[in-house]
């Protein structure tokens, strides 16, 4: 069935309510809407969703593994896509796909429809029961209870149970942008600088960065530490792909500072996984802020020798010109948390 079949009360073109007369442009528009839904009847909204994720996977095998799909079946239904559109999406070759210039086009203009049509059935529910919510790794609890009670507020949850909750779950920076644009998550939490121009961001969190290493680090028994101290060690750091924007600004300004530091990349932004990596490697050391590790027995906390060092900016993100977006905009200026249009 399409997306467009299912039955509509229809549009109030004869003696509408007073309330619901629309204005010329809004009719004009319905009108063009109608025409354009004429020209799609047999277009299958799943379509853009098998589409869309062969291009985030970049092979086929992939996409249908995510699907749960078989591969032959995922390849047919690209193939009848590219038919009723009459032209092909993908390039195929052995080390997977790439967009034609077609496929390129098609893209830049259906990639914003499903977070769009998610809007609108949003929009058309007044009290949604849950805001899914992605977070990035290492974020402190306190900024998830901020973001909760401000977003949310736990005590009118608690006096009203059919008040939206967040569902938040951990999700990379990366993924969180995709799935924004997709309608997939509501609100992201990321670190900032996190170049997306189709993102708002609202700041909840800005901390000064500081050395952290094992206790029994040799450099753990230096109240203050030093370039020269630091020059000696590597720093565990982020790949792009786990932070991007801060996974690069932040080693740009240690270099300024004084500190060319021999970067030792992970992966991935497991709490667990970077303890385990200090705790086993001689000449490692990591960034974080105070209040971040503090009470922590496996880690230890030194100001960087800076005055003024880089800081961890953590944020609250929506699509632009979503209803998420004007919910924290509203929150942001509620809790004065600085707001990044």
């Amino acid at each position: 069935m399409s997306v467009l079949d299912e039955g509509i009360a229809p549009f109030p073109l004869e003696q509408p309510a007073a309330e619901t007369v629309p204005s010329d442009q809004e009719h004009d528009g319905f009108i063009q809407a109608v025409t354009h839904a004429e020209d799609i009847d047999d277009f299958d909204m799943r379509h853009l969703r098998y589409f869309l994720t062969v291009v985030r996977a970049g092979t086929v095998s992939a996409a249908a593994q995510e699907l749960h799909i078989s591969q032959p079946s995922l390849s047919q239904q690209i193939r009848r896509l590219e038919r009723r559109i009459g032209a092909p999406l993908f390039i195929r070759s052995s080390r997977g796909v790439e967009l034609t210039a077609g496929g390129r086009a098609f893209l830049r203009e259906i990639q914003s429809i499903p977070g769009q049509l998610r809007t609108a059935i949003a929009a058309a529910t007044p009290a949604p029961r849950a805001w899914p919510v992605g977070v990035c790794g290492g974020v402190p609890a306190e900024v998830l209870a901020q973001v909760q009670n401000g977003l949310v507020g736990c005590a009118r949850i608690r006096q009203d149970p059919a008040r939206p909750r967040l569902r938040m779950r951990s999700v990379g920076t990366v993924d969180q942008l995709e799935l924004l644009r997709h309608g997939e998550i509501e609100f992201g939490i990321v670190r900032l600088p996190c170049p997306a121009p189709h993102l708002v961001r609202a700041v909840v969190w800005d901390e000064p960065l500081g050395i952290v290493m094992r206790p029994d680090h040799p450099l753990a028994a230096h109240t203050a530490l030093t370039w020269a101290d630091l020059a000696t060690q590597r720093l565990l750091w982020y790949e792009r792909g786990c932070a991007p924007g801060y996974a690069e600004t932040v080693p740009v300004q240690l270099a300024g500072l004084g500190w060319n530091a021999r970067l030792h990349p992970i992966d991935h932004d497991q709490q667990a996984l970077f303890v385990h990596a200090l705790q086993t490697t001689a000449d490692l050391v990591a960034l974080r802020p105070r209040l971040a590790v503090q009470g922590d027995p496996q880690l230890a906390w030194r100001p960087l020798p800076a005055g003024v060092a880089p800081r961890e900016r953590l944020a609250v993100t929506a699509l632009a010109g979503s209803r998420a977006a004007h919910v924290l905009r509203r929150v942001a200026a509620r809790h004065d948390w600085p707001y990044l249009p």
